[in-house]
């Protein structure tokens, strides 16, 4: 599939990039937050810490940026705003509600999904704001 922003893709192909920025999307709490849930001591705060270490978080915000980049680059903006929150908080669901047993997963489904919007907007502005920026160079 070629890498450039353009409009004269077969539905086939917008198809294929939808399921792709789906899976890769989905894959960031998978690959690097579903597999961790247990919590820490941290004996210099003394109290309990996590279940994600700060590792993590940057590792999966540096692979995001990956990802966002990457469904800039193979969709229409507003397709990449639905696809990546949404699929991200699906994945997300599907641990947290099958292990909660007091119903606020829901909650914290409504929190991932306000985040992942509001981040992904951010980082899909700045991939605007970069492209435009690299097409119109300002002469001094």
């Amino acid at each position: 599939m070629h890498l450039t922003r353009t409009r004269h893709r077969s539905p086939a192909q917008q198809w294929a990039a939808v399921i792709v920025i789906a899976l890769l999307s989905a894959g960031l709490w998978f690959g690097w937050f579903a597999w961790d849930t247990e919590y820490q001591y941290d004996a210099a705060a003394g109290r309990m810490a996590g279940p994600y270490a700060t590792w993590q978080g940057v590792g999966a915000f540096l692979c995001g940026i990956v990802v966002v980049g990457l469904a800039y680059r193979l969709l229409r903006f507003v397709v990449a705003l639905l696809v990546l929150p949404a699929s991200f908080t699906l994945a997300w669901i599907s641990t947290a509600a099958a292990t909660d047993v007091t119903g606020l997963w829901v909650v914290g489904a409504v929190l991932v999904a306000f985040g992942t919007t509001l981040g992904s907007a951010v980082l899909l502005g700045i991939a605007a704001a970069v492209e435009s920026t690299g097409k119109n160079p300002v002469k001094t």
